[in-house]
Parts: C-alpha cells; sequence; structure tokens
C-alpha cells in the first residue's frame, strides 16, 4: 500500500498562483526523474521532510547566484520519493507537471512528474523502486495515470533520471497485477476548486457595474465553443481586446476538471447575454459541445446552488439560446438538454484559497480591485503607511475594507478615488514617497531591478545579467531585448504592460521567439490553441482548426474548407489587428509580418 506525506504533513509553502493549464495524464503517463548533482539520499528519513522542503525552495526562489535555474510557481514535480519508501505529495494528482520541459509537445500537459530524492552517484534502493511502482499503480487506478513510462531523457535533453534510466528501460516501474481480473477501485468523489481573479490574473476591468444578488431572477449556462484547452485569461483578452468589453463577459467560468473562476462574480453586472445581463447570472463551461464531463456539471450545479443562497430564491434555470432575443446554438445540445432535464449532477463540496464561491466579499471582490500595478498585499501595506486607521489585515485579500482604504489613499494622494491601483495612483504614491524609476533608469513600481534582472535570464537572454539589484546599461539592454522578444514597445521600462506581456507568456504563452518563420515551434503552439492535434506539421486539419477559431472568435463566417487563402488571411489578419493592436495591412498575404504579429499574440495568450 502506497504510503504519502500530504504536503500539509511536510509544511510546503503555498502556491504562488493555482495551475490553470489543462492536465490530462491519460494521454500519457509518467516521467521519472532524479535530483542529480552527487549524494543526496538521507539516512534518516525524518530528514526527508526537510529535503522536500528544500527542493519546493529551490523551485520556487533558487539563490541569486544561480540564474541557470527555472523559477516555478510551485515544486515542479507531482510526488517525490525517498529511499525509505515513503512518497511526498508536491504538485499532486490533478495539477500539471513543470519538470518535463517543454521540448517534447506535452511532456508536461500528458505526463505525472515523479521524482526520486536520490542523486547522480547515490546507489538506487529497492524501496525506492517499489515505492514509485506502487505510486504509479495507485494513480493509474485512481487519477487516470496512463499507460506509459519515460526517463526524464526520453523526452528532453538530459542524463537524468541517471542510474533509473535502466530500470525505466526494463519495465521494472511498471505496477503487476492490475489486468483485468482486478478492477481498479472507484474513484473517490474529490472536492471541486474554485479560483479568484486574483489567483487566475485576470486584468482589471475597465467599467465595474454592481447589481444586488437580490435583483437576479435567472441562472445561465453557457459554452465558450472553442477548445477545452482554453485559458480564462485568453477569453477575457478576446472579450476585451476584440469585443471592446470592459471584462470577461460572464460571471463564472468551469473547464472540464470542474474548476471554477470567478469571473465577473455575483455582484457585477455581465455581458454574456443582452438584456439579461441584470437579472441572469451567467455560467460557461470552457469547451464545445460534448465536452462536458460530470465534474464539470458538478461545478456548474454547485454554483447554481449559490447563487440560490446568495439570491434568496430559486433561480430560473436557463440556457443562452433560451433566453429571449436570443438565437444562437449555446451551450449546444447536450448541456441544453442537461438543463431541460433539472441539471442533476453529484454533490461535491467547493474548496477554494479565499473561502466558499458563494462568499462575495473574497477574491477580487468581482472585477474591485486591480492587481495589474501592486499586489493587494503591497496596497494594503502602502494604505496602512500613509497611517489610515484602524490598519488593513494585510493578508492579501481583496474586500470592502480594502477598496476602502485604496480610496482613502488615492484621495489622499489627490488623484481618482475610484478603488483601482493603476499607474497614476502608483506614479502619485511613488512622488508622495520620493520615489520614482531609479534616477530615471529602468521603472521598479511594477517589479524590482532584481526581478527583472532573472526575468531577462530566465527567457535566455546571453550573456546572462548578473542579478544584484542595480540598474546599469547592461540591464537596460536586457529590458529592451525581452520587450522585443515579447512583442511591446522597446523603451526599457518594465511598466503594466511589459508585466502582462511577460505574466501571459510565462502562464499562457507560447515562449515563442519573434521572428516571422513558421516553423514547427509556431506551428504546434497555433495548433494548440485552435484545437488541432500539435505535430507540427501544418496541413489542412490545421487550416480548419483556424478556420473556425475565427469563425468563433472573430465572427469570420470563413467556409471551413482546409484551404488556407487570402480570405482566411485577411480573416486572420484583422483577428489580429483587434486583439493585439499589430497595425497589419488586411491585404490576404501571407508573409512575415503576419507571422511576426501571431508569433506575439501567441506568446500574450491574446488569440
Amino acid at each position: 500500500m502506497v504510503q504519502i506525506v500530504r504536503r500539509e504533513e511536510w509544511h510546503a509553502l503555498p502556491r504562488k498562483k493555482p495551475e490553470t493549464a489543462s492536465f490530462t495524464p491519460w494521454l500519457g503517463g509518467f516521467v521519472l526523474h532524479h535530483l542529480g548533482g552527487g549524494l543526496k539520499l538521507q539516512s534518516r528519513h525524518d530528514d526527508c521532510y526537510a529535503h522536500v522542503r528544500d527542493v519546493q525552495r529551490s523551485h520556487m526562489d533558487p539563490p541569486l547566484w544561480r540564474p541557470d535555474l527555472d523559477v516555478y510557481d510551485d515544486i515542479s514535480y507531482n510526488y517525490l520519493v525517498c529511499n525509505h519508501g515513503i512518497v511526498f505529495e508536491g504538485r499532486g494528482p490533478t495539477v500539471r507537471s513543470a519538470a518535463n520541459d517543454t521540448e517534447t509537445p506535452g511532456a508536461n500537459q500528458n505526463h505525472f512528474a515523479i521524482c526520486a530524492m536520490m542523486g547522480s552517484d547515490d546507489t538506487v534502493h529497492g524501496e525506492m523502486v517499489s515505492a514509485v511502482r506502487e505510486l504509479i499503480a495507485w494513480l493509474q487506478a485512481r487519477h487516470d495515470g496512463g499507460p506509459t513510462i519515460k526517463g526524464h531523457l526520453d523526452v528532453a535533453s538530459t542524463d537524468c533520471p541517471g542510474k533509473l534510466q535502466p530500470y525505466v528501460r526494463r519495465g521494472d516501474f511498471h505496477p503487476t497485477g492490475t489486468g483485468e481480473e482486478t478492477p481498479p477501485p472507484p474513484k473517490p468523489n474529490q472536492p471541486l476548486f474554485a479560483y479568484t481573479r486574483t489567483q487566475w490574473g485576470a486584468r482589471p476591468p475597465t467599467e465595474v457595474t454592481r447589481v444586488p444578488m437580490s435583483s437576479r431572477t435567472g441562472f445561465t449556462v453557457h459554452y465558450s465553443a472553442g477548445a477545452a484547452t482554453q485559458t480564462v485569461r485568453q477569453i477575457q483578452n478576446y472579450h476585451m481586446d476584440s469585443r471592446g468589453w470592459s471584462d470577461i463577459g460572464y460571471n463564472f467560468l468551469v473547464d472540464r476538471d470542474g474548476r471554477i473562476y470567478e469571473g465577473r462574480g455575483w455582484d457585477v453586472v455581465s455581458a454574456h447575454a443582452t438584456g439579461h445581463n441584470s437579472t441572469h447570472i451567467g455560467v460557461c463551461f470552457i469547451g464545445q459541445d460534448g465536452d462536458a464531463t460530470p465534474r464539470a456539471l458538478s461545478a456548474i450545479r454547485a454554483l447554481y446552488e449559490a447563487a440560490n443562497s446568495g439570491a434568496g430564491r430559486t433561480l430560473d434555470r436557463t440556457w443562452h439560446g433560451g433566453l429571449s432575443g436570443q438565437s444562437t446554438q449555446c451551450p449546444g445540445a447536450g448541456l441544453r438538454a442537461w438543463v431541460q432535464g433539472g441539471m442533476s449532477a453529484t454533490t461535491l463540496p467547493v474548496h477554494g484559497g479565499t473561502g466558499s464561491i458563494g462568499d462575495s466579499g473574497g477574491g477580487s471582490g468581482g472585477g474591485g480591485g486591480m492587481t495589474s500595478v501592486r499586489s493587494v498585499a503591497a496596497q494594503q501595506q502602502a494604505v496602512n503607511g500613509l497611517g489610515h486607521t484602524p490598519a488593513l489585515i494585510v493578508d492579501g485579500t481583496w474586500g470592502p475594507n480594502t477598496a476602502a482604504g485604496v480610496r482613502w489613499l488615492q484621495a489622499r494622494l489627490g488623484v481618482g478615488a475610484d478603488g483601482l491601483w493603476g499607474p497614476t495612483t502608483e506614479a502619485a504614491y511613488a512622488g508622495n514617497l520620493g520615489g520614482g524609476t531609479g534616477g530615471g533608469g529602468g521603472m521598479t513600481s511594477v517589479r524590482s531591478v532584481a526581478a527583472q534582472q532573472q526575468a531577462v535570464n530566465g527567457l535566455g537572454h546571453t550573456p546572462a545579467l548578473i542579478v544584484d539589484g542595480t540598474w546599469g546599461p547592461n540591464t537596460a539592454a536586457g529590458v529592451r531585448w525581452l520587450q522585443a522578444r515579447l512583442g511591446v514597445g522597446t523603451d526599457g521600462l518594465w511598466g503594466p504592460t511589459t508585466e502582462a506581456a511577460y505574466a501571459g507568456n510565462m502562464d499562457n504563452g507560447a515562449g515563442l521567439t519573434v521572428d516571422g518563420g513558421f516553423g514547427p515551434a509556431t506551428i504546434r503552439a497555433t495548433q494548440r490553441v485552435v484545437g488541432v492535434t500539435a505535430d507540427g506539421a501544418w496541413g489542412p486539419n490545421s487550416v480548419r482548426g483556424l478556420q473556425r477559431h475565427l469563425n468563433t472568435w472573430s465572427g469570420a463566417a470563413l467556409v471551413v474548407d482546409g484551404a488556407a487563402g487570402p480570405g482566411t488571411y485577411r480573416a486572420l489578419q484583422t483577428h489580429l489587428n483587434r486583439m493585439t493592436g499589430a497595425g497589419l495591412t488586411v491585404d490576404g498575404a501571407w508573409g512575415p509580418a503576419t507571422i511576426r504579429a501571431l508569433q506575439t499574440a501567441l506568446n500574450r495568450g491574446q488569440f
């Protein structure tokens, strides 16, 4: 029986933010790792707990003298196994790994990452091999682990997992006795998880109109009609950049794994259905007709129950196409029939970092608050620093007290008291403190100089900058290099635009070099977004995916025939101009300028 030490038992640091990318381990399986670097085995099992904590810290906050190391939001492995045969929970069974590198498409998305806590010079322990084998069997039985088992060197250019690779090749990690004669135990009903706007990295709204929950009369189900791999921020980018809306259109969104994402929230007028935005809560399933899973249905049902509780009445169950004045196939035949049949689903508990999904005071307050310039915690500290009484609790959670505190600070500084900490508020605050941009060199109101240097190095700048927190010509040149790679203005000032582009590149973006070349990397990134097999080969099936994507997200009305031509390219150019302000001439000509705009959009998660 596999023994798993949970995160709270080894005192894991909290994730910097949740991993919202899709995770489909049933399409692949497992990738085995080791820690490398000489001798790493711990003679006493009690020391293994601290060892795991050290691994997590090295992933989340590597030493300044190691700019070659990647920076992660959490420990990069799903599980770690010590030489005493004990398993430590890392990211766990439902979160995409980050340890398998990006050299092979799908390495992280389709595989669990399991790390044997041994160095390259350590002896392989039988207890470790047995524990890994039992862990794989458990993940296959309980968490849809796929059949393949690989070493890290099978998916990336590395010598990892060292001495474990012969065990991989021999099949020593393949579970035994798991044939059809012994069916796996039923999968437990795991809780659902809800993520606030701050957690999924929402852009600030340009306008917010409140509506009391008591005014709500209905609950409307939608689908995105796009690939189920879309991120919430990509949908928000489309709504704000292409449609010109003030924010993402829905109140909440749900993905295939049942994850719930705060959109505009409970008490904000939405943009999901004309004529019904004040009266109906709009919930969007991310995917196409037939993609909804039982967990997704449970999440939508949980939102419906929470909406009833918040409104103090039973709301009408509706679907987009069933509302008056709405002529649409949304949310597809499957979800439409489910709503008509009463929305039955398994009841699952909902957990989240800021309280339950019905807590309207948590998160970013359904559009209240702005975090693209300064985090919520940093805003709370700034308000307290100017003498606000009573002092705010610095907990990083947006609520009415924080909103009032920011408005107080803005009034004191003589700027518009809208409660949104944007560049104008930041400039006034920096001026009040006698700060600024470091004597005209660089900008530090969004990201410190050291953090800028680390970011530049993380994107592969050579030679690597010295991470010393000091602004100079090399750092200025490095920031301009990063801005050029991300496709934003190369002024050397790391402001909100650069931060948004960098965050999009790190969290949702493709990490492409913007060079105007339509090579395998750009093709795979495009294929992933349009929802076709990401094999790096561009052909009729990929063109059909692109045409469907443009029809869905740009209203292109193209014939989906797989034949690329001027009509498809004109629609693409129009879409890129709307989403990123690319400034392309809409001439239907395929060339480097259009490809560069496409690469920039993919890097920003704005395609």
